[in-house]
């Protein structure tokens, strides 16, 4: 298993509207693209942390990041970008991808 953490402060206003961008997104990728899931958390500071899940480095590289090879439908595309709209970029964070060493 592949899993990769995202970590981002939302603007205040678009709470609501970043969960359920959220869960489009993550339900796209579990019936269309092969992951295997997603959880969404949020800190008492504010910052939403997602865990999403793959079978492996290659299906989700295939989906998603700078080399990707996939395109997705404009519905998912646009809803993307909405999600990426609600993020406040002046707390930014790196993604961390890790994988199973141990089980």
């Amino acid at each position: 298993m592949f899993a990769v953490i995202y970590r981002a402060f939302v603007y205040p206003h678009c709470d609501e509207e970043y969960r359920q961008h959220w869960k489009s997104i993550a339900d796209y990728f579990v019936t269309h693209c092969g992951a295997i899931g997603s959880t969404l958390h949020q800190t008492a500071e504010g910052e939403y942390i997602a865990y999403s899940r793959w079978p492996n480095r290659e299906t989700r590289d295939k989906y998603w990041g700078d080399q990707a090879t996939h395109t997705f439908d404009h519905n998912i595309h646009e809803t993307i970008l909405k999600l990426k709209a609600c993020l406040d970029m002046s707390k930014p964070y790196d993604e961390i991808a890790m994988e199973v060493v141990e089980n």
